[in-house]
């Protein structure tokens, strides 16, 4: 029978030459000796020439068959058998052994290897940032109920313990709004890791900073534990907030002061470092450009694989019950990605531990803008407020403060109900205070639907949350913003501020 059109066309091929242009690796062994009897290119490459040699000597570097080998197993039955297996050397590889039999009809071992650390690495990656990131919208969650929940009480707290005086329960009432306040803190953290919070961020010389820290940095670590500091002087500044960042390098100074309980050697390192698309690839989170590196590296007990895996978390927290909040790493970890930045850890059990904070580096350098001082004493008006605030707790306390204060209060407890309000109201409004988020209406569309029949009115929007998640609802970042919970002098200020211009204008 002649051959058919499409079979004489095929080109003819080498084996071998198909074999070798394979990225993976691929040898053929003899099962009964576990001796290779062919290896590609790619084989050669990683391993050398082991043909003739024992598989498990030369690619495993053991004395006998690997434990994992399932070599035989492959012999017993057709089709593919697999498994994935830690090297030594930290490598990941994925093995794979079929049969085949060779011309003179002896059954022999393909094996394929294929060396998945990085896929495996960027894999793991990825599920930790996305479990950062869904701890961080869980956080966020509960500090802004819990924010809502303190305003109540501290606002009342500090409101009663004005009109107590001289009475017995003072003190007790006083103690109620110190134990809100040290509440309301670690809201602030938990907001902070979550990254919404509202940044101040300048220009901040790295060298300079850490200077100004050094002598509180040496009285907290104590002297049982050496302090050597190396500054570069080429460290670039940093754009960022100057608070934040000095808590991230208390937080990690404290920590490795920890980790040092018999003593030992703390090092704080500045410098100037690129990140590259390459070191981006290789460690998820990383942002390519140029940065100012911070290191905080300890000679301490250490961190073990496992518990390396779970340090940012909040809450989490190798320390005995009541030694610390188990949000230190945590909200190191929300200020540096707050300021764009990145951390990486290395550590080993008994080898001590190295926290590198990267912060993007200013590559051109602008005057600072002096903050603006809010008004200190401003007298009582009769201006009008409406105040929309779902939370019947806030709503009350607010509209209670303001009307103490002589203001007409009108309050909504949603935007529809407020902008039905405002419909019928001839004498207009001076100010809209507002929660950002609200039932049944977003807080910018109930302000754009104010605006549009009293347009000189002011607005000041109140809530938990803070940073991004303003501007993700529509508001503008450059709005006047009062974050809970706040005490109700903060109110006064800042209401008296937005208000004082026009009546100070029209008189």
């Amino acid at each position: 029978m002649a051959d058919s059109p499409q079979s004489s066309n095929l080109p003819p091929y080498d084996p071998q030459v198909l074999l070798n242009s394979q990225p993976v690796i691929v040898s053929v062994i003899d099962p009964a000796h576990y001796t290779v009897q062919f290896q590609n290119q790619t084989s050669h490459t990683a391993f050398g020439d082991i043909s003739g040699a024992s598989c498990y000597e030369k690619i495993a570097a053991q004395s006998s068959p690997c434990e994992f080998c399932r070599m035989p197993e492959a012999m017993d039955q057709e089709g593919v058998v697999s498994e994935e297996v830690e090297m030594p050397d930290g490598r990941r590889l994925l093995v794979h052994w079929a049969q085949a039999s060779t011309m003179d009809g002896r059954m022999h071992i393909i094996e394929t290897i294929v060396d998945v650390t990085k896929r495996k690495h960027d894999a793991d990656g990825l599920r930790q940032s996305q479990k950062m990131e869904a701890l961080g919208r869980l956080a966020a969650g509960i500090a802004h109920d819990f924010n809502n929940l303190l305003m109540v009480v501290i606002g009342h707290a500090h409101r009663v313990v004005q009109q107590l005086g001289s009475h017995p329960c003072h003190h007790e009432v006083e103690m109620i709004g110190q134990a809100g306040s040290r509440a309301a803190a670690l809201t602030k953290k938990l907001l902070t890791f979550s990254r919404r919070q509202v940044l101040e961020q300048r220009d901040v010389p790295l060298n300079t900073l850490i200077r100004e820290m050094e002598d509180i940095l040496r009285r907290l670590i104590g002297e049982h534990i050496q302090t050597v500091i190396v500054l570069d002087p080429r460290a670039g500044h940093v754009l960022g907030d100057s608070v934040q960042i000095e808590q991230v390098l208390l937080n990690l100074a404290l920590n490795a002061r920890d980790a040092m309980t018999e003593g030992g050697i703390l090092t704080i390192e500045t410098g100037n470092m690129d990140i590259d698309q390459a070191y981006a690839q290789a460690h998820p989170g990383a942002v390519p450009g140029q940065y100012v590196k911070l290191s905080v590296e300890d000679t301490g007990c250490g961190i073990d694989a496992e518990t390396l895996a779970h340090i940012f978390e909040p809450f989490f927290s190798t320390k005995e019950t009541g030694q610390g909040t188990g949000l230190g790493l945590a909200t190191v970890y929300g200020i540096v990605k707050e300021n764009r930045g990145y951390i990486d850890v290395t550590s080993q059990p008994s080898r001590g531990t190295r926290f590198t904070v990267m912060l993007p580096r200013v590559l051109s350098r602008s005057s600072e803008v002096e903050p603006v001082t809010a008004a200190q004493s401003i007298p009582a008006t009769r201006a009008t407020i409406l105040l929309v605030e779902d939370d019947e707790g806030i709503r009350g306390l607010v509209g209670a403060v303001l009307r103490d204060q002589g203001y007409e209060v009108l309050a909504a407890t949603d935007g529809v109900e407020a902008l039905q309000m405002l419909q019928v109201r001839k004498s207009g409004c001076d100010l809209l205070i507002t929660d950002v988020i609200l039932p049944r209406m977003k807080a910018a569309v109930l302000v754009e639907g104010a605006k549009t029949m009293f347009p000189l009115l002011k607005v000041l929007y109140i809530s938990g949350y803070a940073g991004d998640m303003l501007v993700s609802h529509g508001v503008d970042a450059q709005a006047a913003y009062l974050q809970k919970p706040f005490l109700p002098q903060a109110l006064i200020e800042r209401v008296a501020e937005l208000l004082l211009p026009d009546r100070s204008s029209s008189q």
